[in-house]
């Protein structure tokens, strides 16, 4: 009797858990298109564009040439193959290309999350999390130069035995760093597809204070991309397969994370970024996420949805997002850009950026209006 009682109950969390996944990767969703305004494919990028990191002249710095070969045999041979690069583009010249910057090193680099820190002297320091066959690195770069002669020089490699598997960075100050494991076995082990299957909450959120690192959130599950806010009180962390949703953290002085809020979406957020000028919240997503796996495999047969959100709060200073509203500012159905990842306004300019193909940019023309939101 009681054999047929477990039976019976580890067949329904099994089928509960599969239905939930069903249902995160969006086999019952349909993506049309909708543009905010003119858009187009930024060149030279072809293999990702990952993350994006904003600086206050209006120069985006963009990751490219992720490495998904953890995925194994389930990869198109090209991105296996990608070569990890480092991009610019100026939104005041959004007509132009992008350009490389190239830097000296002899170490691998296989770049994801990004992040940038400015000083009130104009230092500014770029964080990115760098994938290396020996395991898993942050590096930290010093930008300098002119918008339209940008200049990046390699300052150190960071590495901890607390980075699993990273994936979002957050750049506190010049050495500084959050950053979130999306997993708690390394990027190559077998046992990462089962904590993502039973849906174990093995992952973390690590803080290196420029020496040593520690665990500053533990049990995560599947965080992404994080942001924060201008004051540095709030974090955002964007946590697509708990609930489709971005989580708010209100962070302490010593740099603890205290549970502040989590906000439903319905999409799964891959990176988010503050907008200073607004408050607002911008969201690459993948809505239709069956596809963007499908996508892996063959980039030629498959186009994967990308989409864009803009979440903006309306709560107090210290509720921001007691009450909100989502606005749906892009949506394609891949073949403008396939696999949405990250979205990073300037003015009525925005760029979107693929996990593993093209850059984008739009004029947002029909944005005008949510300027003039009222509650």
């Amino acid at each position: 009797m009681w054999f047929r009682v477990v039976k019976l109950l580890l067949f329904l969390v099994v089928a509960r858990r599969v239905g939930k996944l069903a249902l995160s990767v969006g086999f019952h969703k349909t993506m049309y298109n909708h543009w905010p305004g003119p858009c187009r494919v930024v060149g030279p990028i072809e293999q990702g564009a990952e993350d994006i990191a904003l600086t206050k002249e209006g120069l985006a710095i963009i990751t490219s040439g992720v490495d998904i070969s953890y995925r194994g045999e389930f990869v198109d041979e090209r991105f296996k193959h990608a070569k990890g690069r480092l991009f610019a583009f100026d939104f005041n010249n959004p007509t132009a290309n992008a350009t490389e910057l190239n830097f000296k090193g002899s170490f691998e680099f296989k770049p994801q999350g990004i992040s940038l820190w400015e000083d009130e002297g104009g230092e500014k320091r770029v964080v990115v999390v760098n994938h290396r066959e020996e395991g898993e690195y942050v590096e930290i770069f010093r930008l300098s130069g002119t918008v339209t002669s940008p200049v990046i020089e390699h300052v150190r490699s960071v590495t901890h035995d607390l980075f699993t598997s990273l994936n979002g960075v957050l750049a506190t100050g010049p050495d500084s760093f959050y950053a979130t494991n999306r997993d708690g076995y390394r990027r190559f082990s077998k046992l990462r597809i089962l904590e993502r299957l039973i849906g174990l909450a093995w992952g973390s959120v690590v803080h290196f204070d420029g020496e040593d690192a520690r665990t500053v959130l533990p049990s995560t599950f599947e965080y992404n991309g994080m942001d924060m806010s201008s004051d540095g009180r709030f974090l955002f962390v964007a946590s697509p397969f708990v609930s489709e949703s971005f989580t708010i953290y209100e962070r302490s002085e010593n740099n603890d994370l205290i549970f502040h809020q989590e906000v439903v979406v319905g999409s799964l957020i891959d990176n988010i970024f503050y907008d200073p000028a607004t408050g607002d919240l911008w969201c690459g997503c993948a809505q239709v996420a069956h596809r963007t796996l499908a996508a892996f495999e063959d980039a030629d047969a498959t186009w994967a949805p990308s989409f864009v959100l803009r979440v903006r709060g309306g709560g107090p200073a210290d509720r921001p997002f007691e009450s909100y509203k989502i606005f749906d500012v892009f949506a394609d159905d891949g073949h403008l850009l396939s696999s949405s990842a990250s979205a990073v306004p300037r003015g009525n300019g925005l760029l979107i950026g693929s996990i593993h193909q093209r850059l984008a940019y739009c004029g947002m023309t029909s944005q005008i209006n949510i300027a003039n939101d009222v509650y």
